[in-house]
């Protein structure tokens, strides 16, 4: 027979500051984007802090002062990148491992390649995709929190200056987009939670799938650090 391999165990209360955030996060978003057409036109600022979207940051520019507009994206996106960051400085190889089994077939590829060019190009990279995989990637790589979270605010402050400057230059034709989702707020609303919950279904069929719970979590890091520690390719 062959002999049964002793996977590590993660620890779960260590484990839970990670994936408790996580899990509220990847709820929050599906949710904002489910209630979207309701948000944009009653809580703008509720929907950012949910789900800080391109569309939803473009229809949302002309019903807010600039403050709330550019405060509430970044002081999530601050939270969600030190968060990731601070995933990937503990747990180095296992979370990258952790990455790839929950990338699916259609992600791999691309998340191996950014995987791969991290350590050479790491500023470009965080400076183009300033988001939850180039974070978890710095600090699996040792990156340095203060470099790596000044460069990835000022690239998402440049974001949203262009999205602001965007939604200024066309307030009128997105002031009449948001009258009319106003109008048809009820059916919108309907389509947009069937639109959401089969985006969900598909995803979790081979896509990058939110975390569900600090058990799963835990399960999968268990795997990935066994694998991460038989050397196991990418």
């Amino acid at each position: 027979m062959e002999p049964v391999r002793a996977k590590p165990v993660t620890r779960r209360r260590e484990l839970a500051v990670f994936a408790v955030p996580m899990v509220l996060l990847a709820i929050g978003a599906n949710l904002g984007n489910a209630l979207a057409p309701t948000l944009i036109t009653d809580e703008p600022v509720l929907l950012l802090a949910l789900a800080p979207r391109f569309r939803w940051l473009l229809l949302s520019s002309p019903k807010l002062d600039a403050l709330p507009f550019y405060v509430i994206p970044l002081l999530r996106a601050f939270g969600v990148l030190s968060l990731y960051y601070a995933f990937g400085h503990k747990y180095g190889d296992a979370s990258l491992r952790w990455m790839e089994l929950r990338a699916g077939r259609r992600a791999l590829r691309p998340v191996l390649w950014i995987e791969r060019q991290f350590h050479r190009g790491r500023y470009l990279i965080v400076i183009l995709f300033p988001g939850t995989l180039a974070a978890l990637l710095a600090g699996a790589d040792r990156m340095r929190y203060s470099s790596f979270i000044l460069v990835a605010m000022a690239s998402t402050t440049v974001r949203l200056v262009l999205i602001r400057t965007v939604a200024d230059l066309f307030r009128g034709t997105l002031l009449d987009i948001l009258d009319w989702v106003g109008d048809n707020q009820m059916w919108l609303t309907i389509a947009s939670f069937v639109i959401v919950t089969g985006w969900v279904i598909w995803s979790q069929r081979g896509g990058l799938e939110p975390v569900a719970s600090v058990e799963e979590l835990a399960e999968e890091l268990d795997v990935a650090a066994a694998e991460a520690a038989d050397g196991d390719p990418s």
